[in-house]
């Protein structure tokens, strides 16, 4: 089922740009509602990313929803402002739509010093069967933000979206190994490192969505996996040894949802041997994800998050 969006005016051909890039007096920002948890600076600045990018006109957005623990309201003091914004782009357009925004975030936080992390989102990533969890999740404790009124989006995941999901990971592990193969012997152990610990945290990811588990991220899925496939006998302990490596290869710092996640000291010298575990884990656990796909399942498409 499709998910209603109220597309925003456009301007008449012809007319004057709506907002200035520059700063504009508050009385030409856009309105969004006021939100317990932004400050008046963060409020403001979520009103300039907004405003440069509908003077722009890129990426054109259709909806811009304000997620992460500052709509949850378990924030920090050092946390950023997530902004997911709805793009009215093709899905193979999604890297461009997201560089645009990311361009206009920079620019606001080096105004405001206010750090907004962006999220560019493809209309076509809210249909069923191309949903992610993060998305999923992410809607579901959002805080419509633009335009104004506009209603809440909430979407299930679904089997189909699990489906899809699990073959995108598959899809990327499978070609993971020549990949991370090819940075060790090229001396590069800072990406050989990042892809090891990524396609392990990948299989960790699809195990757990063919279970209907989708509140994990990064370290907590290595965790959830332990709990519900190792220590259960669903799969061998032969594969712990992945598992603690590739969690002792991301940073103890807050990790970022959309951003790329740097690896660890230890895991960067290690990366040989993470390897050879995250090989052992894929005889394990790939073939256990293949069997669980639908026969029918379509190719992978591979979602933005």
């Amino acid at each position: 089922m499709s998910v209603p969006l109220r597309t925003p005016p456009r301007p008449r051909p012809g007319a004057a740009a709506p907002f200035r890039a520059d700063a504009p007096p508050a009385a030409r920002l856009p309105r969004i509602p006021l939100v317990p948890t932004l400050t008046p600076v963060e409020r403001r600045a979520v009103s300039l990313l907004l405003a440069r990018t509908l003077d722009s006109g890129t990426p054109p957005i259709l909806r811009a929803v304000l997620f992460g623990s500052k709509a949850r309201g378990d924030y920090r003091r050092d946390s950023d402002v997530d902004v997911l914004a709805i793009c009215d782009v093709d899905a193979d357009d999604r890297d461009l739509a997201a560089r645009a925004l990311a361009r206009h975030a920079i620019r606001v936080s080096d105004a405001t010093g206010v750090r907004i992390e962006p999220w560019a989102v493809p209309v076509a990533d809210l249909e069923v069967g191309a949903r992610t969890p993060m998305l999923v999740d992410a809607l579901d404790d959002g805080i419509p933000l633009w335009p104004p009124g506009a209603p809440p989006i909430r979407i299930e995941f679904t089997p189909a979206d699990a489906a899809f999901c699990v073959a995108c990971l598959v899809d990327w592990v499978d070609a993971g190994g020549a990949i991370a193969r090819r940075a060790i012997e090229e001396g590069r152990y800072a990406d050989a490192a990042i892809r090891i610990r990524d396609d392990v945290t990948r299989m960790a990811t699809a195990a757990l969505l063919l279970d209907g588990d989708t509140r994990h991220r990064h370290v907590g899925s290595l965790l959830r996996f332990e709990e519900s496939w190792i220590a259960t006998g669903r799969v061998s302990r032969r594969v712990r040894p992945a598992l603690e490596w590739a969690a002792a290869a991301y940073p103890r710092s807050r990790l970022s949802r959309t951003r790329p996640v740097p690896t660890t000291p230890a895991a960067l010298r290690t990366a040989p041997l993470g390897f050879a575990y995250a090989r052992v884990m894929e005889r394990e656990v790939m073939p256990i994800l293949l069997a669980g796909l639908p026969s029918a399942a379509p190719p992978p498409r591979h979602p933005g998050a």
